[in-house]
């Protein structure tokens, strides 16, 4: 098997992000009182962990091997940091939402206000990671 190119997988890592957002757009449409508003949710939760799973394991590692060749050590580390915090939010989100005590809430206005601000925070962070940290990654790949 071919190893990956950089630019294949910042492509998937953006392709990660665009399903990120529609399956939790969709959610939203959907909301929280309906089968497949939960099952968006668990979709969603189980995609962010794919997604943190690649930049933990092979884009933050190259960036921080890279790290002799400029400041992009330090470019993963705050990244890395910062999504920590992020992912923590969002995983007890999902766990306050689950398909289990989701009925409970069915369609609230706080499970729609808490998902608009999830969908907020997560596009500007997509954004910071699409034009900084990929940029730094397809870089230090390419010297």
């Amino acid at each position: 098997m071919a190893p990956i190119t950089a630019a294949h997988f910042i492509r998937d890592l953006k392709d990660d992000h665009q399903r990120l957002l529609d399956t939790l757009e969709e959610a939203r449409r959907l909301g929280l009182g309906t089968a497949e508003g939960r099952r968006c949710l668990f979709t969603c939760k189980e995609l962010l962990s794919r997604h943190l799973r690649k930049e933990d394991t092979m884009l933050y590692p190259a960036l921080r091997q890279a790290a002799g060749k400029g400041d992009l050590g330090n470019v993963a580390d705050a990244f890395a940091s910062e999504m920590q915090s992020i992912s923590g939010g969002l995983l007890e989100f999902f766990a306050r939402y689950d398909a289990s005590t989701g009925a409970a809430d069915a369609g609230g206005l706080d499970f729609a206000r808490e998902l608009g601000r999830i969908i907020i925070a997560l596009k500007m962070r997509i954004q910071r990671e699409e034009s900084r940290l990929y940029p730094a990654y397809e870089k230090a790949r390419a010297v």
